[in-house]
């Protein structure tokens, strides 16, 4: 089953040091704030989205699932605002990490991986040059495209399982009956 669980573990395996943060990528906990912790990244649960196929057949949708990488780093403080400007220069090359990460990375997309189609990205930072450690956030949003169906994805409708088959062929009067009869092992 294809869901956005699925996709937030591939991804934070995938970003799991391959970029500056290392080791330091962290879901639905705490982060550290201590100043050699940093840079870190925080995958929070993804937001889902489904569109249907239509009214006919089974339930099908396609599901767009946002991906958002909250990516964090921070400086010493330094003459002139270069504090500021090397928080700005971290969360760039993140950003950057992050989107070569995750995007076409053959465990999200690809012959049997999860993900469709990466549809959009954006990139909001925001930093702070206040007091003796500039710190700066990168939001960084991947919307992904994958499909759900209620082949396996949804409630499966109980059935009364097949236990076995009968045959039979009508031939004109006085040919012998033929008959075949089909067990299938449970």
């Amino acid at each position: 089953m294809t869901s956005s669980v699925v996709i937030r573990q591939l991804v934070v395996a995938a970003l799991t040091g391959t970029t500056d943060a290392g080791a330091n990528v962290f879901f639905a906990r705490t982060w550290p704030t201590q100043p050699d912790s940093y840079p870190i990244l925080m995958i929070p649960p993804l937001e889902e989205n489904g569109e249907s196929w239509g009214p006919t057949g089974e339930p099908s949708f396609t599901v767009t699932t946002t991906l958002r990488v909250i990516a964090r780093v921070q400086e010493p403080a330094e003459l002139e605002d270069a504090g500021a400007a090397a928080v700005a220069i971290a969360l760039e090359t993140l950003r950057d990490q992050i989107k070569a990460a995750v995007i076409n990375n053959p465990t999200l997309m690809g012959w049997g991986a999860p993900i469709q189609e990466f549809k959009h990205f954006r990139c909001m930072p925001h930093t702070t040059a206040n007091g003796e450690q500039p710190i700066g956030e990168m939001v960084v949003e991947i919307d992904m495209v994958f499909l759900q169906s209620s082949g396996s994805d949804f409630y499966q409708i109980p059935a009364v399982p097949l236990q076995g088959v009968d045959v039979t062929v009508l031939e004109p009067d006085g040919t012998t009956e033929p008959g075949l009869t089909i067990n299938l092992p449970q």
